[in-house]
């Protein structure tokens, strides 16, 4: 999954007419500056966009709208296995009368521009989209995005096992399971007696 345009409205430190991060064409990007600046919330702007979650938790919608807002909304345009896709996810605060709600479109890139690939539910787009990710968001925050004060997540908080999992899933190693299978399947094809 590759990054390519962020768009967020009253997500955690950014208010409404925040310019839009343009990341396509750059293959390496460093966020500097001042603590307290925004940096760490683009990150996780992302990850709530594409797994609900934000400061490793996924129960934290309503205290990610900027105070005094009553909603929220991150957009990330993103590419994997050369297809372009757009999540957006919204989220409005709970009220004394309404339960907070959360809505989740997923769209992918055609011809004629984007159209909705999202299921008739959150869940079932969001099983969607970490199937298109091929991450989820565990894994991603043991890996690729360290959290501030969570650096040794993968090194010494991971039981043995679970870091062979994680490591498989990132690599991509699960391709080398199938084909084990199908190559002991035919094996054992091969042994049994003609019929004939």
């Amino acid at each position: 999954m590759v990054p390519l345009r962020l768009r967020l409205r009253n997500f955690m430190c950014y208010r409404e007419e925040v310019p839009v991060l343009e990341l396509e064409g750059i293959p390496v990007a460093c966020l500097s500056g001042e603590n307290g600046n925004g940096k760490t919330a683009l990150l996780e702007a992302m990850t709530w966009a594409l797994w609900g979650a934000a400061r490793g938790r996924k129960d934290l919608d309503d205290d990610l709208i900027f105070v005094g807002a009553s909603d929220m909304e991150v957009e990330l345009d993103f590419a994997a296995r050369e297809q372009r896709y757009r999540v957006i996810r919204k989220h409005s605060r709970a009220t004394p009368r309404r339960p907070g709600q959360t809505i989740l479109d997923l769209q992918i890139e055609g011809p004629d521009g984007f159209r909705s690939i999202a299921g008739s539910t959150v869940r079932e787009t969001e099983r969607i989209l970490r199937d298109i990710v091929r991450i989820d968001y565990d894994t991603f925050k043991s890996s690729a995005f360290l959290l501030q004060g969570h650096d040794d997540v993968f090194t010494s908080d991971l039981k043995p096992t679970e870091r062979k999992r994680l490591l498989g899933e990132m690599l991509g190693l699960e391709v080398y399971d199938t084909l084990a299978r199908r190559a002991r399947d035919e094996g054992q094809r091969r042994e049994r007696p003609d019929p004939d």
